[in-house]
């Protein structure tokens, strides 16, 4: 298989051959008639204006000196004769630029296709071989009118052979500058090929260190073209796998310490109801107990992770309705106040209104209210309050529970909505939640749209708020 570096190379050099082809091609087929066009042209041309000369002038005999002028500065730039013929008198004015017309010009004038073609009085333009001269000339007639009558011919001729000479010589160019572009263009080719293809390499050897499980493998391409996008992509992606992998990892482990506990809780007095007799089998409802509570942790554990696994995974869509959120808001409270009053916490509402109307998910915005609440009850001390605040502004309604508790150190506060993050236990009234109610808490409202925070000090409480639009 080739690489992208010989096909880019065979690319570029494949390109230049075939310019240099279609130039070659061009030489050959065209460059001579294309010559001999534009030299015919340029007579016809010249004689036009010496024809519009002699149409101005007054007196034909002798030439006025302007007509002069133009002929010898016109046949001292080319190699042409230029002869002014009239019926009466002949030859009125021959150039004396090019000694083959100065030698043979009756001869010249004499030969049957020119003599036919001035006796026409047209506009002639002919190629023909004149071999008592000994030469092929591009012959060009222009009428001469003066005072409305065609009063002679000026006759422009030019040898081919020059032209041919001239195209002889380019075409030796032409060989010299062929030879050395394919060898520049294949040298250039290969080191285009390499600039374009490096960077390339540099993304396909990181591409196969991060399928390896190397992470920490980096692109440095500095270009800002489509490569340049590509690799910082590839950087990107890089960053986003090492942070799901330590994420992975993390999980693992959190889940292994968090399920481990409920599990050995629950064999462990599974074997002592196994080996419970006499008299001590009046302990075994107490054990059978911690067996039920500790299976029931673990199944809320496992709820909880599948769950949250489906909402980040996208498979969670809110069920929008209309509903009243301070009907909702006092269904948990009435739900939590056995557990408040246990713990000598009250529970004080702030409404604005009896009746505010949100649209969303009304069950999972239950649930997001019980768990902040309930975390605000478990992290407050006794003899404390829990504050339950709404307040009704414009396009959005703002929820505020804030507690007298122990509050969160600062820096634990950005890790507050991760999984499994747990301020340090023994600051909270007991360990028994899975480590993912902050983080369900942070996918339902994002899944909403919702605005959230939190702020919070150490010994003097913490306010959660939540801003839904109606």
């Amino acid at each position: 298989m080739r690489s992208i570096l010989s096909k880019l190379w065979l690319g570029i050099t494949g390109l230049v051959i075939i310019i240099i082809v279609l130039i070659w091609i061009f030489q050959i087929f065209f460059l001579n008639r294309f010559y001999l066009n534009e030299r015919s042209n340029l007579l016809l041309n010249e004689g036009k204006a010496i024809a519009s000369l002699i149409e101005k002038t007054e007196n034909l005999d002798p030439l006025s000196v302007n007509i002069k002028d133009e002929i010898d500065a016109f046949t001292s730039s080319y190699t042409a004769g230029i002869i002014i013929f009239t019926p009466n008198q002949g030859v009125l004015y021959s150039s004396d630029s090019s000694k083959i017309f100065r030698d043979n010009i009756n001869s010249f004038l004499n030969f049957r296709d020119i003599r036919r073609d001035l006796l026409s009085q047209k506009v002639f333009v002919k190629q023909n071989r004149i071999h008592i001269l000994n030469a092929t000339f591009i012959t060009v007639g222009v009428p001469l009118v003066h005072n409305d009558e065609i009063v002679g011919t000026a006759i422009l001729s030019s040898p081919v052979q020059p032209i041919k000479e001239t195209i002889t010589i380019l075409r030796r160019q032409l060989t010299i500058i062929t030879l050395l572009s394919i060898a520049i263009g294949t040298v250039l080719a290969l080191i285009l090929a390499k600039i374009f293809t490096s960077p390339i390499v540099k993304i396909n050897q990181a591409a196969k260190q991060i399928a390896k499980g190397d992470f920490s493998s980096k692109v440095n391409i500095k270009s800002k073209d489509e490569i340049g996008v590509l690799g910082k992509t590839i950087n990107n992606l890089s960053t986003q796998l090492g942070q799901t992998e330590k994420f992975r990892r993390e999980f693992i482990a959190n889940t292994s310490h968090e399920l481990k506990t409920p599990i050995s809780l629950i064999r462990a007095y599974a074997e002592l109801v196994m080996e419970t007799k006499g008299e001590e089998k009046k302990n075994t409802a107490d054990y059978l107990n911690v067996i039920i509570d500790e299976s029931s942790r673990l199944n809320n554990m496992v709820e909880d992770m599948l769950y949250l696994s489906k909402m980040e995974a996208g498979y969670y869509t809110p069920n929008l309705t209309d509903f009243n959120i301070i009907e909702t808001i006092k269904k948990v409270l009435d739900k939590l106040s056995h557990i408040a009053k246990e713990n000598e916490i009250s529970l004080i509402k702030d409404f604005s209104a009896d009746s505010i109307m949100v649209t969303a998910d009304e069950d999972k915005i239950y649930q997001v209210i019980l768990n902040l609440i309930n975390n605000a009850i478990m992290h407050s001390t006794n003899d404390t309050t829990v504050i339950i605040k709404i307040s009704d502004r414009q396009n959005m309604i703002r929820i505020e529970i804030i507690d007298n508790g122990i509050g969160i150190p600062e820096e634990d506060l950005p890790h507050i909505w991760d999984r499994f993050y747990k301020v340090d236990k023994s600051r909270q009234r007991n360990n028994t939640g899975t480590g993912l109610g902050m983080s369900i808490v942070k996918n339902i409202l994002e899944a909403h749209n919702f605005k959230y925070g939190i702020n919070s000090k150490v010994n003097k409480g913490t306010k959660i708020w939540i801003e839904m639009t109606k």
